[in-house]
């Protein structure tokens, strides 16, 4: 940046990263900038977190990006693995179901958790202020942002102060919602896919033992459609439909809001904690970047919750942006690596909210023949066992963008989630694989003799933060090698996974996406190759 900026005042107020927004997908992005060194300053309008849950589902992927935010552990505590969902019709039998995929975990996490915002928030928030390389700038307002030479101008307001100020970045992100002004900045549209919904929130606690489902359970009635969700310990939440007739107004008045909610539990065992009305929309950014700025999370999609996969489709988002910028400016990746956040998340979240938006209409239909027909179809499909009923099938693997190429690839593979076993390691502590590496690039094999193939390429390894790893089933007692990382698998999902698809190594991604699969030492050849499309710089 120093060619661009001359004077000291500017140096000053330089950063590698800026990022607009903190809440969650702006705090994990701060978090996994700064746990590798970078430069970063966070821009928060507000003073302080918001105190009332939002987003009240996370998925095994979403904790694996929070492990490295070193948060994941400390959350855990206060999760608790989803209940599934019960679909009931309009004679209040069983139409469909979701059910998470049951254990054993192969990523580490139960497949679908649930989790209160605030305190997910808290922890994110810790971990920021405890980083000496991230400014955190909350109470700040952003007024306008340009960009020259590489170089993003952000002008700033400290409203304490009413102190206007700018800094400068390499890069911006704008993670500042579903009214985002960084993506009205670099002026891209949304692609409208057709729902539009308001629904009443109500968050409560349970202050005794009513008569409730023990399942999280959609209510698929034309009179008035509805969910309830099981939250973790006491925590309860209703999301009712508004009807087309009616105002979203009138249910600011909490007299309003009791009166429909107590359709679907006594409401003389609730503590409320928060209602609020939503309006549900399902729409894609048509561009996530321009230059040296990107749009992630609610700024670039937005999604109906009858997945619950909004907070998880932007911390993706951020797990993928962020490793990609940390290997353009630290380990020497061109900006074709950046190309590529959006030519694989937005199909991968466009295919998300579309399976939302399907399931919204299911339950939401208020045509009572409709809701009949719709009732004797998915029976049908339930009792024949056609019925996909695991939510986690729902979400896609990876495709295109960085991701080795060719079908002597294992190519059913790549673009896959790698496994997360609970690994030893050589001084004999045990955690999860993903607790004991940065987020780099890995080559892993089961065996050690398996590593020597590796060795012409150790010197380009290191270069772009690669690290070499063994996971084998025996212990540790023969180190033919000393820099390579050695673990005892305790569980057996990685050498299960090696064995069911004939696997001798594999070359995984910092967001733990298989990369590719080497057989042999033409596959690592072959690899490096498409490599090299990221390395070469102009």
């Amino acid at each position: 940046m120093k060619e661009y900026l001359k004077s000291k005042e500017i140096k000053a107020h330089s950063f590698d990263v800026i990022v607009v927004g903190c809440g969650p997908v702006g705090a994990i992005i701060a978090n996994l900038l700064g746990m590798e060194g970078l430069n970063v300053c966070i821009i928060e309008k507000e003073k302080n977190i918001y105190d009332k849950p939002r987003a009240i589902v996370l998925d095994w992927e979403a904790m694996r990006a929070l492990q490295y935010c070193n948060v994941a552990h400390d959350l855990e505590p206060t999760i608790i693995p989803h209940t599934g969902t019960d679909y009931l019709g309009v004679d209040n039998s069983l139409i469909k179901l979701f059910d998470p995929q049951p254990p054993p975990y192969s990523l580490g996490w139960p497949s679908t958790i649930m989790f209160v915002q605030p305190i997910l928030e808290k922890l994110l928030r810790k971990s920021l202020l405890s980083k000496g390389n991230v400014k955190f700038l909350n109470n700040t307002t952003l007024e306008n942002v340009n960009q020259k030479n590489k170089v993003v101008k952000a002008e700033i307001i400290d409203q304490r102060k009413n102190k206007k100020s700018s800094i400068y970045g390499k890069f911006l992100i704008g993670c500042d919602g579903a009214n985002s002004i960084i993506r009205s900045q670099i002026k891209t549209e949304m692609k409208d896919h057709k729902f539009d919904e308001s629904w009443i929130v109500v968050d409560a606690h349970l202050l005794k033992n009513t008569n409730l489902p023990n399942k999280t359970t959609q209510y698929c009635w034309p009179s008035r459609p509805a969910t309830y969700v099981v939250g973790p310990g006491k925590l309860r939440r209703w999301e009712i439909k508004i009807l087309p007739s009616e105002n979203r107004s009138k249910f600011y008045k909490e007299e309003e809001v009791l009166k429909v909610l107590k359709n679907y539990v006594d409401i003389d065992a609730l503590d409320i904690w928060r209602s609020a009305t939503y309006r549900h929309k399902v729409v894609v950014a048509k561009k996530w970047r321009k230059n040296q700025i990107f749009l992630a999370g609610d700024a670039a999609h937005q999604t109906p919750p009858f997945l619950g996969q909004g907070l998880c489709t932007g911390i993706r988002d951020a797990y993928n942006l962020s490793w990609k910028l940390i290997h353009n400016l630290k380990y020497e990746f061109n900006e074709k690596i950046l190309d590529t956040y959006e030519k694989e998340r937005k199909p991968h979240a466009t295919k998300v909210i579309k399976h939302a938006k399907e399931f919204g209409l299911i339950i939401g239909e208020m045509d009572i023949n409709k809701a009949k027909k719709r009732d004797k179809k998915l029976k049908a499909q339930l009792l024949s066992g056609k019925m996909q009923t695991t939510r986690q099938k729902f979400i896609p693997d990876l495709k295109g963008g960085m991701l080795i190429n060719g079908k002597e690839n294992q190519q059913s593979l790549v673009g896959t989630l790698f496994v997360q076993p609970k690994v030893r390691n050589e001084l004999g502590k045990e955690s999860l694989l993903d607790d004991f590496l940065p987020m780099r690039f890995l080559y892993v094999t089961f065996k050690q003799k398996t590593q020597f193939w590796f060795n012409d390429y150790d010197h380009f390894w290191k270069k772009i933060g690669g690290l070499r790893v063994n996971i084998q089933s025996q212990k540790i007692e023969n180190r033919q090698y000393k820099y390579i990382l050695n673990f005892q698998e305790i569980d057996d999902f990685f050498s299960t996974w090696c064995a069911k698809n004939n696997i001798s190594s594999v070359i995984v991604r910092p967001d733990r996406y298989v990369y590719g699969i080497a057989n042999n030492k033409s596959d690592l050849k072959n690899i490096f190759k498409d490599f090299n499309f990221f390395l070469t710089r102009k």
